[in-house]
């Protein structure tokens, strides 16, 4: 019988096992491995694939690392921006990730992006929802809703994000 715990970082009920994390947006390898998953789906068909941008910046903004490494602060920062571009300015799904290498670029080598503190939780959606779907036509809304509520979540940085995103455009 399979065992769930939740992921420490998301609280995604997620597979009990042993394994790999990615270096710096923590979770539990289960959860990890659920992401894998997903990626796998959305690179192997294109109504899965649709949903794709939702499930990378969801993601890593549910996995924020630890305070003093600058690549979990980059990161989080990076896919938050992204979730801006998208809900707050409508940019398309297509334009996603030039914004967030525009964005990259812009901010390297400056010492601008500082921890944010993470929402007391990350709303009520995870990486369960897409991993548990088996249906491609309901994965594009199923990962725009999380990635909607994960961005809902962190609304107490909204105005930090945005004055950084302001700062590239200008």
């Amino acid at each position: 019988m399979d065992e769930y715990i939740p992921c420490f970082a998301c609280g995604a009920i997620s597979p009990n096992i042993e394994g790999e994390c990615h270096k710096y947006m923590l979770s539990s390898p289960g959860c990890w491995a659920m992401f894998g998953e997903v990626m796998a789906k959305e690179y192997s068909h294109p109504l899965y694939w649709k949903g794709h941008q939702f499930t990378v910046d969801a993601y890593a903004a549910q996995h924020v690392g630890k305070k003093m490494d600058k690549r979990a602060i980059n990161s989080v920062h990076i896919h938050l921006a992204a979730l801006y571009a998208i809900f707050e300015e409508e940019l398309s799904l297509e334009a996603v990730p030039q914004f967030r290498e525009l964005f990259s670029h812009f901010y390297k080598g400056k010492d601008l992006l500082k921890w944010l503190d993470p929402p007391k939780t990350f709303g009520p959606l995870t990486i369960s929802e897409p991993w548990k779907n088996g249906h491609p036509e309901l994965h594009f809304d199923i990962t725009r809703r999380w990635a909607r509520s994960v961005w809902e979540s962190w609304s107490h940085q909204h105005r930090t994000i945005a004055d950084l995103v302001q700062r590239i455009r200008s």
